[in-house]
């Protein structure tokens, strides 16, 4: 199943689900950036240019939200989207 939900529409923000076999992959997408679950890693983005934070344990909206990045891109990093950061607090970065 794939659940897909606006969080922000001033800023166009998205919540992104989808159910895989052991856990869920989710993403927090953003006009100008994104935050992955640890399904997908930063490497990739880094080499594509995104700016992205990965967070880790995430199993649906309110834990994506109060989850901290755990790692960040150099544009991610440009964008405020730091370590140590809630989910929740960088919403309107993205």
């Amino acid at each position: 199943m794939i659940e897909e939900k606006t969080i922000n529409s001033k800023n166009d923000v998205h919540f992104i689900k989808i159910d895989m076999f052991t856990a869920p992959i989710i993403i927090v997408k953003g006009r100008k950036g994104y935050v992955m679950c640890g399904y997908l890693n930063t490497q990739t983005a880094e080499k594509l240019g995104d700016a992205a934070g990965l967070v880790r344990g995430v199993k649906d909206l309110e834990t994506m939200l109060d989850a901290t990045i755990e790692e960040n891109t150099t544009k991610g990093r440009s964008l405020g989207l730091e370590k140590g950061r809630k989910v929740r607090e960088i919403i309107d970065l993205l």
